[in-house]
């Protein structure tokens, strides 16, 4: 029991710097978690359609400025960094809920 209990803090512990150096890097070039997630994911489609216009358009000019930092090899600013919140889902919720109805629709329609 002590054994799991240490083992658990261990992998605590390395969650957290993982996700510690998930958001640094995502903090480099200005992006979220989110915009990470696979495109061609039919539930992320469904995802990104159902997304407000103004989030679109936020969205797409995070990924314009990353793309631009990439290629001139530079970093965002050390102020704007500090500013980001990269961890913060915004799509994730969604493409699960795309997910979920994808999944119940699959089921209703395989005992027809």
């Amino acid at each position: 029991m002590a054994l799991s209990r240490i083992g658990q803090r261990v992998w605590n512990s390395m969650c957290k710097n993982y996700q510690a150096w998930v958001a640094a890097e995502c903090n480099v070039y200005g992006l979220k978690l989110d915009d990470l997630l696979n495109e061609e994911d039919p539930d992320v489609k469904k995802a990104l359609a159902r997304l407000s216009p103004e989030e679109q358009q936020i969205r797409a000019r995070r990924l314009k400025r990353a793309f631009d930092i990439s290629f001139k090899e530079k970093s965002l600013p050390d102020d704007l960094q500090k500013i980001q919140k990269p961890l913060e889902p915004y799509l994730q919720r969604l493409a699960d809920d795309a997910e979920a109805r994808r999944i119940e629709r699959d089921l209703l329609n395989t005992y027809n």
